[in-house]
C-alpha cells in the first residue's frame, strides 16, 4: 500500500516517484522549494530506500546550521558526481517529500553503495575553471536561518528520530560550551591542534575495500600544525571517536565542489571510510550525515590474512 508522504520519519520505508512525476514539480530553475533535481538522482527513480534522516538541520559551508523543511536523506542514496566532472565528496542526496511515496510493510530495494560510489575517472581542462551547481551550492536558497535559541528545532530532532533525547541533550551542551569557548578564546569542543607550523604529506595509495585502521588521538595531533590542519584539512572529534577502529575504504578523494563558490578543488591522499559518516553531535545536530575526510596521514594499512 503507498500513501502521501507528509512527516516522514527515521526508518520508514519510501519508494521515488518516476522521473516524470518529479520532473512536474519543478520550477524553472529545476529546482522545488530551492532543492535542484540532479541528474544523479534519475537512477534511484522507481526504487524503495528507507528514511536516513530528516533534513530539518544542516550545515551550510559558510553559514553554519540552516533550516531546511519537507526533506529526508535515504539510506546509501548519495551522489556519486557522475554529472558534475566526478566530484568525490559522496554527498547524502536530499529528497523533497512530494517526490516521495510513503510503503507500508515492504523493504527497500537492494543496493549496492560501493557501486555508485565509482563515477570513473573523468578528465578536466586544466585551462578552464568551470562553476558547478548542484544541491550543495544551492543549499542558501533551500534553506533560512535558524537560531541556536529556537526550542522548536530540538523537539523536531527527538520526534523525528534523528536524535534520542540524550544526543539532544549532549549537542545542546556541546552548542552552550563553544559559544562560551568562542568569547573567551579557548578552542571549541573537541578541536584537535597540532603543534608544527607545516605539515608533512604522508602517502599510502589506498584503493576502496582495502582494510584501515584509524590512528589514535595523539598521533593524528603530530600531523596537525597550530591551527589543527593537515595541509590545510582540519580534523576534530568526529575522528576522535573511531580512534583504533577498522573501517574499510569506500572511495578514493580526487577532487570535490567547493559549496561556497561552486569550483572543483583537486585534493590528494585522502579518501572516504565506510561507516564514518558524520554523527551532527558536534553541529547542533546537523542531518547531513557526510562523510568526513580521512588524510591517509590518519590511518594505518591492515594487512588481511589469506584463508577462509
Amino acid at each position: 500500500m503507498k500513501t502521501r508522504s507528509p512527516g516522514l520519519q527515521v526508518g520508514e520505508i519510501v519508494e521515488i516517484l518516476s522521473e516524470q512525476s518529479i520532473l512536474a514539480t519543478l520550477d524553472e530553475n529545476g529546482s522545488y522549494e530551492g532543492v535542484p533535481f540532479m541528474p544523479e538522482m534519475r537512477r534511484f527513480c522507481g526504487r524503495r530506500f528507507r528514511v536516513y534522516r530528516r533534513a530539518d538541520k544542516i550545515c551550510v559551508e559558510g553559514a553554519y546550521i540552516r533550516r531546511m523543511k519537507n526533506a529526508v536523506t535515504l539510506e546509501n542514496v548519495t551522489c556519486n558526481g557522475e554529472a558534475h566532472a566526478g566530484c568525490s565528496r559522496m554527498c547524502h542526496i536530499f529528497w523533497k517529500e512530494i517526490w516521495l511515496t510513503r510503503v507500508e510493510g515492504d523493504h527497500p530495494t537492494e543496493h549496492d553503495a560501493a557501486a555508485d560510489s565509482d563515477s570513473g575517472p573523468v578528465q578536466l581542462n586544466p585551462q578552464i575553471e568551470p562553476v558547478f551547481s548542484c544541491q550543495s551550492t544551492e543549499l542558501i536558497k533551500a534553506t533560512t536561518h535558524l537560531s541556536g535559541l529556537e526550542i522548536s528545532q530540538y523537539l523536531r530532532d527527538v520526534a523525528s528520530g534523528n536524535f534520542r533525547l540524550w544526543e539532544v541533550i549532549r549537542f545542546v551542551y556541546i552548542y552552550l560550551y563553544n559559544k562560551v569557548a568562542y568569547r573567551t578564546g579557548r578552542p571549541e569542543f573537541g578541536k584537535l591542534l597540532g603543534t608544527s607550523d607545516k605539515t608533512q604529506k604522508v602517502s599510502l595509495h589506498l584503493e576502496p575495500g582495502e582494510l584501515v585502521e584509524i590512528r589514535t588521538k595523539e598521533e593524528i595531533q603530530k600531523t596537525l600544525d597550530k591551527k589543527g590542519r593537515n595541509r590545510g584539512l582540519h580534523t576534530d572529534w568526529e575522528a576522535v571517536r573511531h580512534s583504533g577502529k577498522r573501517f574499510r575504504v569506500l572511495r578514493r578523494i580526487d577532487r570535490i565542489i567547493l559549496e561556497t563558490t561552486g569550483q572543483m578543488k583537486e585534493i590528494q591522499d585522502t579518501v572516504i571510510l565506510e561507516g564514518t559518516e558524520c554523527s551532527g553531535l558536534l553541529r547542533r545536530g546537523c542531518a547531513r550525515g557526510c562523510y568526513p575526510f580521512w588524510r591517509e596521514a590518519w590511518l594505518k594499512r591492515v594487512e588481511e590474512q589469506q584463508g577462509p
